[in-house]
């Protein structure tokens, strides 16, 4: 269903960018070919998402970058032209109406956002510092990492996670929680991945939960990805790490669980009420239950921050705690922008973000 959308959106964008084009540039004409072209633009975008996932060799990983960065190209170009067409409109609202062909201006402007995009894309993660206070004595000075949504495969590469090992390493975590959509159809390259998250060290262990996306691609097989590279999955379930307990849940949405079924699980799993509770669930939703239920920190990711501008604002509309730190009562709730991306290789407002999360007793 997703993929038929996804397919029908690209008809409708390619349609429209690619008329309003020829139509505002004096060299180009809205001829057959032009009319001709939307359609084979989404039978090669269909081409680039099926084929990739049922092949696996050098051409089908072309392939699906392709289309990864032709679809991030298409959407800012999209929105460029609807910004010029909403500027014709109001100029000939006000009587003025714009004379001079916008088309060029437009392939210009929408040249500069995807360059600028790919750059932040591209960009390695900013390191978010965050501190917290905590009353549970034995808790100060732990470090904390936050790793999500690195969707690795595609066009986050082996030697881009290697990198992200490096700039975590340097960091020296404690721990480093993995909040989520971790491996995307790394097929044959999953020996690389797996070899560049092990290298990553935390002092009392790496610990994760699926994301929608490992539910994508077979939950089961993500979370053995998961255990080669010595992430412990935490499928609604409690471990105890020294004065921390770190209670995980499946995806919210991909599991369909409900706010009671959220809370029972997070009460399974604070029953050491003299413990710092942290919960890790990937989508940010259910801060309140996780706050009746002694929760002192929860990660979630999952939003993107939106990823590319103006998808922002939509995005805040399904999941208003988009990105940053929440507080609810003594719950501490923080969503990451998300290491790298999903999908096209594009950041436009939003940029990759590595968390560090620092506690810090409160003294009595």
């Amino acid at each position: 269903m997703f993929l038929i959308f996804l397919l029908i959106t690209v008809l409708l964008m390619s349609y429209v960018s690619i008329a309003w084009t020829c139509l505002n540039t004096p060299f180009l004409s809205f001829n057959l070919t032009a009319k001709i072209l939307p359609v084979l633009l989404t039978i090669f975008f269909a081409a680039a998402f099926i084929i990739p996932h049922q092949v696996y060799n050098d051409i089908s990983y072309a392939l699906q970058i392709s289309g990864h960065i032709l679809l991030g190209i298409l959407f800012l170009y999209f929105v460029t032209v609807m910004i010029a067409m909403a500027l014709q409109l109001i100029f000939k609202l006000a009587g003025h109406p714009i004379k001079m062909p916008l088309g060029i201006f437009v392939m210009l402007a929408a040249f500069i956002l995807a360059a600028k995009g790919a750059y932040n894309a591209f960009s390695q993660p900013t390191v978010v510092n965050i501190t917290l206070t905590t009353d549970v004595p034995g808790t100060d000075g732990i470090k904390i990492v936050q790793v999500s949504d690195t969707h690795f495969g595609g066009t986050v590469t082996p030697s881009r996670a290697a990198k992200l090992a490096k700039q975590i390493n340097e960091l020296e975590p404690d721990f480093i929680f993995f909040t989520g959509d971790i491996f995307e159809y790394v097929g044959r390259y999953a020996p690389l991945f797996i070899e560049n998250v092990k290298e990553m060290r935390a002092k009392l262990g790496k610990y994760g939960v699926p994301g929608n996306h490992e539910y994508y691609s077979g939950v089961n097989a993500n979370m053995d990805l998961y255990r080669a590279a010595g992430i412990t999955p935490l499928q609604n379930k409690t471990v105890q790490v020294g004065k921390i307990n770190i209670v995980g849940v499946n995806d919210i949405s991909a599991s369909g669980i409900k706010p009671h079924y959220f809370e029972q699980i997070i009460r399974n799993g604070t029953v050491f009420n003299n413990n710092y509770n942290i919960l890790l669930s990937h989508t940010p939703l259910y801060l309140e239950e996780a706050a009746n239920n002694k929760v002192g920190l929860m990660l979630s990711g999952h939003t993107h921050n939106g990823q590319i501008w103006p998808f922002k604002y939509l995005t805040a509309l399904r999941f208003p705690k988009i990105n940053g730190l929440y507080t609810k009562d003594k719950t501490n709730l923080y969503v990451s922008s998300g290491t790298f991306y999903w999908g096209p290789p594009f950041r436009l407002g939003t940029f990759n973000e590595l968390t560090l999360i620092t506690l810090k007793e409160e003294k009595k």
